[in-house]
């Protein structure tokens, strides 16, 4: 949605707004479906990486939010082009996702600055709303949701953290 303000063309947040379902963690791994509102089309993931990649390229489809700098790649002699499909069946799938009970997020990526996000994350089933400052940082809030509100640590030192040993 392009808005005029000032008498300059603006791009409204509404473009690069996504709905994230994800499935219930069985593998140590994000899964699920992003819903794309610009498209009306369903993106499935089974990692954060098909994640953040079909978010990303999302974005630079519809030139919204614009990226600060274009992104580094290998060079490769003929590249084979890896072409993914969304899915074009909108409502026999949500049907399907929202019989299983996802966890929901509503995205809002306002900015790609320094190589990564910043935005709005809406975790629907609490209707808590949080500003991210990167695309890991998403991730985390994503993930703490997925686990009951719970923040998982890697305890590298291998000392109790409880602090009686």
């Amino acid at each position: 949605m392009i808005k005029v303000q000032n008498g300059q063309r603006q791009r409204t947040t509404a473009n690069s707004q996504s709905i994230i379902y994800l499935s219930s963690i069985k593998s140590e791994t994000l899964r699920g479906h992003v819903y794309s509102e610009y498209y009306k089309k369903i993106l499935p993931f089974r990692n954060e990486c098909e994640l953040l990649r079909g978010m990303d390229d999302l974005f630079d489809s519809i030139s919204f939010p614009q990226a600060s700098f274009e992104g580094r790649k290998f060079e490769v002699k003929k590249p084979k082009p890896i072409i993914e499909k969304v899915d074009d069946a909108v409502d026999e799938i949500m049907n399907k996702i929202l019989n299983e009970k996802p966890i929901t997020f509503v995205v809002n990526v306002q900015y790609r600055k320094n190589a990564t996000w910043q935005g709005t994350i809406t975790w629907v089933e609490q209707n808590q709303t949080v500003r991210f400052r990167s695309a890991l940082e998403m991730l985390k809030l994503m993930e703490q949701a997925s686990l009951d509100g719970a923040a998982p640590v890697v305890n590298w030192s291998g000392k109790n953290s409880g602090g009686s040993e």
